[in-house]
Formats: structure tokens, C-alpha cells, sequence
């Protein structure tokens, strides 16, 4: 990792994160997710978007977060992986076993029995079934986004969204960079909770924001644009991102509770 780092000229930015608190890594963390989320309303806002496009940016995080949940499968050191600096032991879920399997390989249980296997092995077949699932559970949540869309006045451009994904793709880089890597969140988790994650924060988020916007988007009740002209357009995206930025604060300091109240994993990668 060192190595890597060194090659890329981010060493010094890494050795920064590595040494901030928990409180500055919380602070710094969710200033970041509010910038973000502060880029669909200023569109909105603007008159650039409307509660469509709003809906669409948010699908496209989905793209996101499982491109970064990816990365985590695929360099998870936790419980089950030794070798490389991370714990050194490894148990089934009924706490029968417990022992350290060889460096470089896996502990998993199959039919009770504890079974050694190549760690990267593991890493990637999870990985190749992670991408599938969430793969095929982004497009049909994309199908009711796209279907909830166009029942509004979607007038964000190709390159609009472009750059939303590219701001949110570096968003949950600097996430991942903070949290995964630099406080050593990787030596701490197993492969399925990594698996899991997304699902967890990923599902409640986003249920509340298309079950919003389905009720917004049926047209029942007063019109609202009688009290105020712009409120037809700026009400439904002003709702959905409210709901989105409420749950997302929680969901992430909720999944970072415990790395946030421990120390950093001193010198985790080498």
C-alpha cells in the first residue's frame, strides 16, 4: 500500500488522514456528504432541475456507492484474513472454531466444517456476485426511478449528470479513503459485512426517497402553485432531498460509529 501510495504522490495525503481524530474524521465526513447533497438543490434551486433530475442524481450514486463497495470487497482484511498485518484469528458464526488460518488465506465454514482457501480466491467470487446482485438490483430501481421521472419535466443535460456521478464518485472515494484505508476500517470488518453494507443504508434511503416521490408525484390534493407559482416545480425536489439528507446523516454516522470512536490502526498498511 505504501508502495502504491508513494507511486501515485498520495503518501503525504494518506499519512493526513491517517492521523486525524475521530471527531475531525466525522466532522470532515459529513460536511462532505452535505456539499454534495447541496449540488441537486442548488440545481434545483436555479431553475437547471427539476424533482425528476433530482431523483435520477440519486440513482446514480446507487452507481456509486456499489463501484466503491466493490473496492472494499476486494481489499478487505478483517477477521477472516491474515498475513498481511490485519487480525490473526478467525471463528465460525457458532464460535466452534477459532484458530489462524495460513497468511494470505481465508477461514470460511462450510457445513459447519472450517475450510482454509486462498483469500483472494474468496475476494473475488464475492466480488463477481456482489457486482451481479447489486448490478441487477441498480437497473430495476433504476426502471422505477426513470418511470417516476419522466412523470415530471426532466431537463438536466447528459453532461449534467456526468459531472453529478463524477462528484459523487469522488465523494464516496474520499469516504471510503478515510474510513476503509487511512482508520483502518478494512482490518475490522469481514467480507459479508462489507457485502452487506450498501444494502443496508442503500435500500432504507432509498425506499424513503422513491415511496416520496411517488406520493409527490401523484398529483392528488391542492395545487400548490395557487399559493405559489414555483412551488409546483421547487416543492416535490425541495421534499425529496430533505428526506434524502436526513437519512443519509444518520445511515452514516450510524456505519461509522465504531471506527469513529477508536483510534486509528497504527501503520495498517505497509
Amino acid at each position: 500500500m505504501t508502495v502504491l501510495l508513494r507511486a501515485l504522490g498520495l503518501q503525504a495525503a494518506y499519512a493526513v488522514l491517517q492521523a486525524m481524530s475521530p471527531a475531525a474524521a466525522r466532522i470532515a465526513t459529513v460536511a462532505l456528504l452535505l456539499t454534495v447533497n447541496a449540488v441537486p438543490l442548488v440545481a434545483l434551486l436555479n431553475g437547471e432541475w427539476g424533482a425528476g433530475d433530482v431523483l435520477i442524481a440519486y440513482w446514480l450514486e446507487n452507481v456509486a456507492v456499489g463501484i466503491w463497495s466493490l473496492v472494499k470487497i476486494l481489499t478487505v482484511a478483517g477477521p477472516q484474513v491474515v498475513g498481511s498485518g490485519g487480525p490473526a484469528s478467525a471463528s465460525s458464526p457458532d464460535g466452534r472454531f477459532a484458530g489462524a488460518p495460513a497468511p494470505g488465506r481465508m477461514t470460511i465454514v462450510v457445513n459447519g466444517a472450517p475450510l482454509q482457501v486462498p483469500a483472494v480466491v474468496v475476494r473475488v467470487l464475492t466480488g463477481g456476485f456482489f457486482a451481479f446482485h447489486y448490478g441487477l438490483f441498480t437497473v430495476v430501481h433504476g426502471v422505477f426511478t426513470f418511470a417516476l421521472a419522466r412523470r415530471t419535466d426532466v431537463t438536466g443535460s447528459v453532461r449534467g449528470f456526468a459531472l453529478m456521478f463524477l462528484v459523487l464518485l469522488a465523494s464516496h472515494g474520499l469516504s471510503t479513503g478515510i474510513y476503509w484505508f487511512a482508520r483502518g476500517e478494512r482490518w475490522r470488518t469481514g467480507i459479508g459485512s462489507a457485502m452487506r453494507q450498501p444494502y443496508s443504508r442503500i435500500v432504507v434511503l432509498h425506499l424513503a426517497v422513491l415511496g416520496s416521490a411517488f406520493l409527490l408525484f401523484r398529483g392528488s390534493g391542492p395545487d400548490p402553485s395557487t399559493l405559489w407559482p414555483a412551488a409546483a416545480t421547487l416543492g416535490p425536489g425541495l421534499v425529496l432531498i430533505a428526506i434524502k439528507v436526513v437519512i443519509d446523516v444518520v445511515a452514516h454516522l450510524q456505519t461509522h460509529r465504531e471506527v469513529a470512536a477508536s483510534m486509528p490502526v497504527a501503520q495498517a498498511a505497509r
